[in-house]
């Protein structure tokens, strides 16, 4: 085995292990030591670790170099979500997540890209199926945060009475999240589009995560006006 692989293993391995410091130098004494041709491994576990250490703009870079010498599926991926977290939401970081699931459909980068490509566009019920198709691939997502983007969203679409949008956008997430603020958005959604029958589980759910109280005896009355 090569000086370069036994340091990218290395890297790799420390990578896996969230110890991105050592990563990060394991990968640099893998170019230290990469014959021409090799290397692009080592700087992609590089850009990674510089970003896991928040160098972002030297791993943007890096990711960018990648995509252009060697757009691997998994450059393009990190360089798309990169570029939407910086709000570059265009035709060009599309395309690159789109090539990165063409190249391996696996990539939850990628899906985090086109969500936020969605969001940027106002396409809110895609954005969420691509939320859920990253975090279905390992790509992670504050509850708060997806909660105030939903409940946003569905507090624009009842204001234009299309609550069928509204509980379509909540449906996409609920259970991929299974909060309590989740689950009640839910529940009151479905009870206000008259779907009693989606209402009244969602609310039991809820009570699920309830002390005796005022809260509580809420829920319990909208179960008892509304089960059918």
């Amino acid at each position: 085995m090569s000086h370069y692989q036994i340091h990218l293993e290395k890297a790799e391995e420390f990578y896996d292990d969230a110890n991105y410091e050592a990563a990060r130098s394991a990968a640099e004494y893998a170019l230290s030591c990469a014959l021409p041709g090799e290397g692009d491994k080592a700087r992609m576990i590089l850009a990674l670790a510089m970003r896991k250490l928040e160098f972002n703009d030297e791993a943007f870079q890096m990711l960018h170099d990648l995509t252009t010498t060697n757009p691997t599926p998994e450059a393009n991926a990190e360089y798309a979500l990169m570029c939407a977290e910086r709000g570059i939401c265009d035709d060009s970081c599309r395309n690159c997540a789109l090539r990165a699931i063409d190249g391996n459909p696996d990539l939850g980068s990628a899906y985090m890209a086109l969500f936020w490509c969605d969001v940027t566009e106002g396409h809110w019920l895609d954005a969420l199926q691509n939320l859920r198709r990253g975090m279905h691939r390992g790509a992670e997502f504050s509850d708060g945060r997806a909660f105030e983007l939903v409940r946003g969203w569905c507090q624009e679409a009842c204001n234009q009475d299309n609550y069928k949008l509204a509980l379509s956008l909540s449906n996409e997430v609920v259970e991929l999240f299974g909060t309590f603020d989740f689950l009640i958005l839910h529940a009151r959604l479905a009870e206000i589009s008259g779907e009693y029958r989606i209402a009244v589980p969602y609310y039991k759910k809820a009570l699920n995560h309830l002390r005796p109280g005022t809260l509580r005896n809420e829920i319990l009355e909208a179960i008892a006006r509304i089960a059918i």
